[in-house]
């Protein structure tokens, strides 16, 4: 459906753009009454010559006369273009109206394909919904505490903890970042930006408590990992629950 919706919206764009383009256009078949006065904004028609360039029978911001325009029917001329809109001449009107329906319904496909189609198949999959990420997530944070807490001399196995953390940041935390579509239709923009501000909060004391590790401050990583806990949990159930 998605590559449906893209295909439409591609096919009405391309439509729409041609379609605008002989906005200016008259059509010299038009009634006398709907051309005259009107100014050219291009050069129109040809006079052929033997021995010379060919020249326009009528130049750029020449007004259109009734001498004007019977000279150019009868050199075939067909259209010109010219500097005044009117929509009772436009001849492409209907496919730019045609091209904007398009859009609007290629925009809704691809919305709709984006919201039911590929996150509604990630929730059926436990191990890849934004749930059992962001309990993955805490759990890693949990672990990381007890490891902390548990190191017999401040400073020691920091190297451990900040492989740890860069190997949540690389899998959980951007998977559960990419489950944003999921979030949204669950939870509505609202929402997921209740859950965001929380899960952001959580984000930057994980990543502190990386730097923390990097710099062995022992109870400034511990401190980080304790602020993260706090913020996963308190947002935690909302990504089921949909409140």
């Amino acid at each position: 459906m998605k590559t449906l919706g893209q295909l439409v919206l591609w096919g009405s764009l391309a439509g729409g753009v041609l379609s605008a383009a002989t906005a200016y256009l008259a059509p010299l078949s038009a009634p006398d009454e709907k051309l005259l006065g009107l100014t050219l904004a291009a050069p129109a028609g040809r006079i052929e010559k033997p021995d010379a360039a060919p020249l326009p029978i009528a130049r750029k911001d020449q007004q259109i006369s009734a001498e004007l325009l019977s000279e150019l029917r009868s050199a075939g001329v067909r259209n010109v273009r010219v500097k005044q809109f009117g929509i009772g001449r436009w001849r492409g009107k209907w496919f730019f109206l045609l091209s904007l329906v398009g859009l609007a319904v290629g925009g809704t496909l691809v919305r709709f394909s984006n919201m039911s189609g590929r996150p509604r198949q990630g929730e059926k999959t436990s191990a890849d919904s934004p749930e059992h990420l962001l309990q993955k997530i805490q759990s890693t944070v949990e672990h990381l505490r007890s490891t902390v807490a548990d190191m017999s001399q401040p400073g020691a196995g920091m190297e451990q903890i900040r492989h740890e953390i860069t190997q949540l940041q690389q899998t959980h935390m951007a998977a559960f970042v990419e489950a944003r579509p999921v979030l949204v239709a669950r939870l509505g923009l609202a929402g997921y930006a209740r859950l965001m501000d929380s899960y952001a909060a959580a984000e930057r004391q994980i990543n502190r408590a990386w730097s923390a590790a990097a710099d062995n401050a022992h109870e400034e990583a511990a401190a980080c990992l304790d602020e993260a806990s706090a913020l996963l949990q308190e947002r935690g159930s909302e990504a089921s629950s949909g409140r």
